[in-house]
This record gives C-alpha cells, sequence and structure tokens, in this order.
C-alpha cells in the first residue's frame, strides 16, 4: 500500500513537470515507464505515444512501444515501430530479434527471415540471431535448412551447448537417431562439465530402445560423481522399464539417502515395493508424501489400495473419504471408495460417492460404467444399461461397458443384432475370455451354434475356472446335441460352484435312466 501511495505521488508530480513543460518527450517516456511499473499498460501505451507526438524520431520511444504492441498481440502495429527502430539505429541486435517474432506473429514468414538475415549481415557473429533462423527453419519444416544453420551455429560456438541440444532433437524429430547421438556426444567432448549433454544422449538411447547403453552412461556418470539425485532418480526409472525391480528399488534407497523428502524417489520407490509385494515398505514410503505435493493424490491411490491389501479396509475407507472431503481428488479415488463400500455391502454408500464423483466428473466413462454395475446389483437393469449406454458416449474405446450391454441383451434375447455388433467391438478393444464367453453367448442365443461353438470353447480355455461360461460351454454342447460332453463340462462347472442347483438339475437331466 505505501509503495502504491508513493507511485501514485511520483506519477503526479511528473504530470505536473509534464505540464509545465508539455513539449518534453522525455518526461513522458519517464511517465510511460513509472506506469508500466504500476501496471497499467494502457496508460504507458498512451505516454509512448504522446512521446513520439512530440519527437517522432524517439528511437527509445518506437523500442518501447512496439515492445508493448507485441505484448498487447497488437503485431501490425508492433512491426511499424520496430521497423521505425531498427531504422533509427540498426545495430541494436534486440530489435531485430523482436520484428522477427511480429513478422512470424502475422505469419510473414518472409519477414521473419529477411530481417534476421539482415542482423546477421550486420554481425556474423549474433549468437541470438543464428539461433533464432535455425529455430525459425526448424518451425517452418524447412530442416535442412534448420540443420545447416545449427551446424554453422555449432562450429562457430562449439561451448554453447544449446546448439547441439536442439540439433540432436531435430534429427530426434526426423528420425534420424544415429546422428543424434553422434552431435550428442559431440556436444560432451566439447563440453565435459556440463551433464545436460549426459542426459540428453540418455534420453536419445532410451528413445531408440537402446536402454543397457543408457544404463552404463547413467552408471558412467555416477562413477564419475557418486550422489548425482538426478542420475540415480532416471537409473531407477530405467532398471523399473527393464523389470529389475530390487536394483531399482537400490537406486531410489541411495537417492533418499542423499535427499529423504525427495517425492518423486518416494513415489517410485513405493511403485518398486508394491511390484514387489512388500506391501508394508510400500505404504511407509506413499506415506511420506506430503498433502501439498503435486504427487499426494497418486500417493493416495496407492495407499487406498495397499491398505486393502493389508487386510485394512477400514483404514482405506476412511483415507479415501478424508481426502475427497478435502479435494476434488480423482474420478479413479470415487469409484475405488465406492467399490470398497460395495464389498461391505454398503450400496448406498457406494451410489452417493459415485454420485458425488460424477456431479464432479460428469465426463467421467468409467464413473457411468461403475454406476452401472452397482445399478444392475441394485436390480435396476434399465437404469444400468442407460450408464453403460452413457459410458460409451463418452469413451468409444468403453469396451467393458459393450460387453455388459452384449450380455445382457444375450441373457434378455433382445437386440442380439445391435448385442453381437457391440461384443465384436468390445473383442476388437480387447481380446479376453470373459469377452468371447459374451460373443459366444449372443451368437448361443440367435441360434448360430455352429459359430458359437469356436468362441466359447476358446472362453472355456482361457477362463478353466470361471462355472458360468464352463455352463454356457455346456448348453451349447446339448444344443449340439453332445450330451457327453455337455456332462463333462457340467461337471467341472459344479466342481466350481458346488452349490448351483441348477447345474445339479442339469446333470441329473443327463444322467443314463
Amino acid at each position: 500500500m505505501a509503495l502504491d501511495n508513493r507511485l501514485s505521488e511520483a506519477a503526479e508530480a511528473l504530470q505536473e513537470a509534464i505540464e509545465l513543460d508539455p513539449r518534453s518527450a522525455y518526461l513522458r517516456m519517464i511517465m510511460a515507464e513509472l506506469q508500466l511499473v504500476r501496471g497499467d499498460e494502457k496508460q504507458a501505451v498512451r505516454a509512448v505515444e504522446d512521446a513520439l507526438i512530440q519527437a517522432p524520431d524517439y528511437i527509445d520511444a518506437h523500442l518501447l512501444l512496439g515492445s508493448l504492441l507485441l505484448n498487447r498481440k497488437d503485431f501490425k502495429g508492433a512491426i511499424q515501430h520496430l521497423q521505425r527502430a531498427v531504422a533509427l539505429d540498426p545495430s541494436q541486435e534486440k530489435i531485430y530479434l523482436q520484428l522477427a517474432v511480429a513478422y512470424v506473429r502475422v505469419e510473414d514468414t518472409d519477414g521473419a527471415i529477411e530481417i534476421l538475415k539482415r542482423l546477421l549481415a550486420r554481425n556474423p557473429e549474433s549468437i541470438s540471431g543464428q539461433m533464432a533462423l535455425a529455430r525459425l527453419y526448424r518451425q517452418l519444416g524447412l530442416t535442412a535448412l534448420a540443420e545447416q544453420n545449427y551446424v554453422a551455429f555449432i562450429d562457430k560456438n562449439p561451448l554453447e551447448s544449446q546448439g547441439y541440444a536442439e540439433l540432436a532433437r531435430l534429427y530426434q524429430e526426423l528420425g534420424k537417431n544415429e546422428q543424434a547421438v553422434a552431435i550428442v556426444k559431440r556436444g560432451i567432448a566439447a563440453n565435459p562439465s556440463e551433464d545436460v549433454f549426459r542426459y540428453q544422449l540418455i534420453r536419445v538411447l532410451v528413445e531408440m530402445d537402446q536402454v543397457d547403453q543408457a544404463l552404463d552412461e547413467l552408471n558412467l556418470m555416477l562413477e564419475e560423481r557418486p550422489g548425482q539425485v538426478e542420475a540415480l532418480r532416471l537409473l531407477g526409472l530405467l532398471l523399473m522399464e527393464k523389470k529389475d525391480l530390487e536394483a531399482a528399488g537400490e537406486a531410489f534407497l541411495q537417492l533418499l539417502a542423499l535427499q529423504p523428502q525427495h517425492e518423486q524417489g518416494l513415489l517410485y520407490l513405493g511403485l518398486v515395493r508394491e511390484n514387489q509385494e512388500r506391501w508394508h515398505e510400500a505404504i511407509a514410503a506413499f506415506e511420506k508424501i506430503p498433502e501439498e505435493s503435486n504427487l499426494f493424490l497418486d500417493a493416495t491411490s496407492h495407499l487406498g489400495y495397499l491398505y486393502y491389501r493389508t487386510g485394512q479396509v477400514a483404514q482405506a475407507i476412511q483415507l479415501l473419504e478424508t481426502r475427497l472431503q478435502q479435494m476434488e481428488g480423482r474420478s479413479q479415488l470415487f469409484t475405488f471408495l465406492a467399490s470398497l463400500y460395495e464389498e461391505q455391502n454398503d450400496l448406498p454408500k457406494a451410489s452417493a460417492w459415485l454420485k458425488k464423483g460424477l456431479e464432479l466428473f460428469p465426463d467421467s466413462a468409467d464413473l457411468y460404467y461403475h454406476r452401472g454395475l452397482l445399478r444392475e446389483r441394485q436390480g435396476d437393469r434399465k437404469s444400468a444399461l442407460q450408464d453403460m449406454h452413457r459410458a460409451i458416449e463418452l469413451d468409444d474405446k468403453s469396451y467393458e461397458a459393450m460387453n455388459f450391454i452384449a450380455y445382457s441383451y444375450a441373457e434378455q434375447g433382445k437386440n442380439l443384432e445391435e448385442a453381437l455388433k457391440l461384443a465384436r467391438r468390445a473383442l476388437e478393444l480387447n481380446n479376453e475370455g470373459h469377452i468371447l464367453d459374451t460373443l459366444g453367448w449372443v451368437l448361443f442365443k440367435m441360434g448360430r451354434f455352429s459359430e458359437a461353438r469356436g468362441e466359447l470353447e476358446s472362453a472355456a480355455a482361457l477362463l478353466p475356472q470361471d462355472a458360468l461360461v464352463l455352463e454356457h460351454l455346456g448348453d451349447l454342447y446339448l444344443q449340439l446335441e453332445l450330451p457327453d460332453k455337455a456332462s463333462v463340462i457340467y461337471g467341472r462347472a459344479l466342481e466350481l460352484k458346488p452349490d448351483n442347483e441348477q447345474l445339479r438339475k442339469k446333470l441329473r437331466q443327463l444322467a443314463p435312466r
């Protein structure tokens, strides 16, 4: 507040001075700069324009006004004043660079190229000019010219790391990974103390699927200078990718020994321990991630799952409820919490949390899918199907929703053509046993028994412990007049579900009299 008062007082005093000397362009420029400090860009523009009325060739005024107009996205106005500024003083490099930006913004790329060439004609050693021209060619897709300019830049400025980095990225974009590796190694040779090149080389090698070589580079870095946190982080991630979880965990432990509160290190260590089924160690890592962290919701998701896996269902529910009451969270947290309540047979609370989730995430196909499952369990098939159709509208790859609808129609013996299309589409998206079973069951209900046989036999081979899949196959064998096969399959299903009276009845009907 005190600063605002002082600035206002200064502006009033300066205005008085301008009134005493209204022809002073210099005072008006001071006023413009003061208005910028106050954050009043509109008044700053007006003050500079007034200065130019008094002194049309005031170069600093043209340059400031050009910059202000560029910031306000008045690119044509910016070009007019920047052109005048460069004509008045062709030695100032920043004017050329700002003018090139303005030309690009009005899609006058020829003008941008021409002004940068003018800068380089005056000052061939201009690092900013050389890089700006190479970047512009790259942006325009003129990759040969971009490459030529980057190479020239590197030859002239071997100690400027940015040239190597950008040329390597250009080669990667062009799929020239070997050349990318070569240019990064050249950068390492020229700038051996700059780790940025080593890290870029590692990224390029990973993109080339040369993970072992990338690991060698990381290990070499750590041998030369132990205790590099970023190198340990990347080492752990690459080892995770190679499924070497023990070594990955060791890398993250070394990282955390250096920085105990490193949030990514804690998250990755938790993930490693979770994959190793070392649940309590995973919990300990995730619990150390603070609430203010960007990774906190990730940690919450995993903690809820881990509490559940370790039999702490009440703690998992409490954790998720607390988090979701404190913040919006993510749609997956609502579905997980609802599923925990379903497991406790508390369907009203499961329904309430799904409802709240959909209020916050109305475009979540996953939430609609899970609410559809819950509604089916509650006996409201009509609403369940509505939710499943909505899930597919929101995500045309929601294969589980497609499978649900197809199976439901098959069970009801209606809309079988639509069911067939949905089952086939679901199978295209995810070739799994339960979807094969649905497809076979739809074909069965359509009376296309020969086609159904292949699908149901495949489903049974993939899901030999699923009694319902086996029962479907047994029903098909009956229709194909293969009672012996049906009897064997029903028997296997009954072993899995010994309390299933329907299976017992079917077996009794097949028993010899």
